[in-house]
């Protein structure tokens, strides 16, 4: 019996130190788009968690990349139309951070239908990475 519990608590501890690391977690993707005199105005936002955070004199800091990719109607990819780093620091430890993107969207390029715009996020600290997407129309 002895054998047995030590056997089961060793497994326990190889099990936890063996987990892997967890990705970001991206949720509350929202995307909408109006128009303007020559096209659209497409604003799209993300929230993220499960990002390192430094902890250095009382401040907490975190780096997120992010690269945002466009499936326009008929299934053709643009990629990497808008990209950046958000550099954040807060005397609190941050539960989650918003990524926002606006992009202007000419009507001699893209025409209505629906879109799909994709938010790829680095935790630069970790390597971690996540993906989410979202919907909008484009209408007259």
């Amino acid at each position: 019996m002895k054998k047995i519990l030590i056997a089961f608590v060793a497994v326990i501890i190889v099990a936890a130190c063996s987990r892997k690391p967890e990705n970001l977690e991206l949720f509350s993707a929202e995307s909408f788009a109006y128009s303007m005199n020559d096209g659209w105005e497409a604003n799209a936002s993300v929230r993220v968690k499960g990002f390192d955070q430094k902890e250095k004199n009382g401040k907490y800091s975190a780096s997120l990349s992010y690269t945002v990719d466009l499936q326009l109607p008929d299934g053709v990819m643009l990629w990497k139309i808008d990209s950046g780093v958000l550099e954040k620091t807060s005397a609190e430890k941050m539960t989650d951070l918003p990524v926002n993107t606006q992009i202007e969207l000419n009507s001699n390029k893209f025409k209505t239908g629906t879109y799909k715009i994709i938010f790829n996020i680095v935790d630069k600290p970790t390597g971690k990475k996540g993906s989410l997407w979202s919907f909008f129309e484009l209408t007259n």
